[in-house]
């Protein structure tokens, strides 16, 4: 592999563009190539008094996953990823997709992804597979949705420490939140309200016990404005326990448990914010074969005016 900086600079009038970036011409046989991703399928009954559909619902959810990495003899690993919708999208039909640099230094990724923050709010809370049942950051079926503000794959660049004995921080900014959509081009990516983001986690075990703690601050100017959280969970014996607080124009705290043994999983949680929304969730995922489980669960909600769903 060859790998050269380029550097241009064109005068236009009385404005300049300057760009920098990294180019290689390795063959496809040095790169390690995969494809991957996921289908979620499976129905639902919905009893609601909100503007929302009731009744039998089917739902299919899937992406497609283009992977892409090479380690170089110098000890750098160059990674990229495309995540593509199953189905087509009016809006957005790609998800996270970047290009990162690793090595002693730590990682630098460019390109569409959720801030830093977003990323460590995961010590926090417990997921169902999917995410369809949940009761903090999940697909708001019920009409009602809780969770980080910190989250979108616009356009930035995002860096990760190296993990220093459980320690590990992060830095990313976006320049514009909204650029994230059909309408993006490939042309720079400027000012328009930015997004900084920082984050700190440690995880750690000692016998037979798990633990780990993260925080997360951004500064927005766009809608969300500045936010904060801090996520933790402990495991052991196959429990876990979870729970995350944020604060952004709205507090909102989360709390979950898991237990797990052999090829069951027991979970659920309750979360609730200042504005009066709460949501309560429990599921039961049992594991079918490699890569294939089954979830059946029940999500309930609340919002400020008392109007109540249940999935």
């Amino acid at each position: 592999i060859s790998v050269r900086d380029t550097m241009k600079k064109a005068l236009f009038a009385t404005s300049a563009i300057v760009a920098a970036g990294l180019a290689t011409s390795a063959s496809a046989a040095e790169w390690s190539s995969k494809v991957n991703g996921y289908w979620y399928v499976g129905m639902a009954a919905m009893d609601s008094d909100q503007a929302i559909a009731d009744g039998i619902g089917v739902l299919r959810d899937g992406e497609i996953h283009f992977n892409a990495s090479l380690k170089a003899d110098n000890g750098l690993t160059f990674k990229s990823r495309v995540e593509l919708e199953s189905h087509t999208q009016a809006g957005d039909q790609l998800d996270e997709n970047w290009a990162s640099i690793s090595g002693a230094f730590g990682t630098v990724k460019i390109g569409g992804d959720d801030t830093v923050a977003y990323g460590n709010a995961w010590y926090g809370i417990i997921y169902a597979p999917g995410a369809r049942i949940g009761y903090y950051d999940s697909f708001s079926n019920s009409g009602v949705f809780i969770g980080p503000a910190s989250s979108g794959d616009a356009v930035g660049i995002h860096y990760t420490t190296p993990n220093f004995n459980g320690f590990s921080a992060g830095f990313s900014y976006q320049p514009n939140s909204g650029a994230d959509g059909a309408g993006d081009s490939n042309n720079p990516v400027f000012e328009v309200d930015n997004r900084w983001a920082a984050t700190a986690a440690f995880s750690t075990d000692f016998d037979g016990f798990g633990f780990g703690i993260s925080g997360g601050y951004v500064d927005s100017d766009g809608a969300n404005n500045d936010s904060w959280s801090v996520g933790a969970n402990v495991s052991g014996g196959g429990f876990t326990v979870a729970g995350i607080f944020e604060d952004d124009n709205t507090d909102e705290f989360a709390v979950g448990m898991q237990y797990s043994a052999g090829a069951m999983t027991v979970a659920g949680g309750y979360a609730d914010d200042d504005n009066g929304n709460n949501v309560a969730a429990g599921w039961l995922t049992y594991s079918v074969a490699p890569g294939v489980s089954a979830t059946a669960g029940v999500e309930y909600s609340e919002n400020a005016t008392d109007r109540k769903s249940t999935v």
